[in-house]
């Protein structure tokens, strides 16, 4: 059983531009492309930054005549009315309106992790870089809730082999397994309880399982069992002649 990671759901072709783009091509390119932001490469080729929509809009604030803003693609599209953002917007590059402060995740980042990141982080896309900085790929939030679109019978076949059987070395139909969109019903009688808390645990960790449902019940509580105190050993001479009777 293996969780699923960053590598698993990232999109590998990622679209870029060079720290020293000039504003129209940045535009341009993410229309292009139909992508909402762009990571943005150095001279080497290592993430320095990301272009994102707020970005533009953000120039299009300063820029535009208050009364008559415009997005900024019908800005870009209509040549007559590019001549309003004046020559200051002809000078800017993409590293002058870039985020600098770039949230990343490494490829071996586990998805659950990555979603957490990407809430606290308050941001839509996350690059995926190496130690060098080197872009491998991005993740979007369509991206990291791929896993729980997994059908319900790859889930219960998952639990009932990888889990069951190649983990716990239970028979595969030593417990019910019961999966409906994404919950997971655990259903029988194991020997101990320490058994149902560790299998109620790993199919928890099982990709697209989203709830479970713990119905098991055991046959006896190892928890609360309690170790045999050893013997204490006798004191030399003491016990070590047979008495006659």
């Amino acid at each position: 059983m293996r969780t699923m990671r960053i590598e698993d759901v990232m999109t590998p072709t990622v679209v870029v531009v060079p720290e020293d783009a000039p504003f129209k091509e940045v535009v341009r390119t993410m229309h292009e492309h139909r992508v909402s932001g762009v990571p943005v490469l150095d001279r080497d080729k290592k993430l320095v930054g990301i272009v994102t929509e707020a970005d533009l809009l953000a120039v299009e604030e300063e820029q535009a005549d208050p009364k008559r803003r415009r997005s900024f693609l019908e800005w870009f599209l209509v040549p007559t009315r590019a001549v309003e953002y004046g020559r200051r917007v002809e000078d800017l590059r993409a590293e002058d309106i870039m985020t600098r402060g770039v949230v990343t995740v490494s490829p071996d980042m586990p998805v659950p992790e990555a979603a957490k990141l990407m809430l606290d982080a308050a941001v839509k896309r996350l690059p995926v870089v190496d130690e060098d900085r080197s872009v491998l790929g991005i993740v979007s939030r369509s991206d990291l809730l791929m896993p729980y679109l997994r059908p319900d019978e790859e889930i219960e076949r998952e639990i009932r082999e990888d889990v069951l059987v190649g983990t716990m070395w239970l028979e595969p139909d030593a417990v019910g397994i019961g999966v409906d969109t994404g919950v997971v019903t655990l259903s029988g009688r194991v020997e101990r309880k320490s058994v149902r808390e560790v299998l109620v645990e790993l199919v928890r960790r099982v990709v697209g399982v989203v709830g479970v449902e713990d119905d098991l019940t055991f046959e006896w509580d190892d928890r609360e069992a309690r170790p045999t105190p050893p013997r204490s050993a006798p004191r030399w001479g003491e016990n070590w002649v047979r008495r006659e009777a």
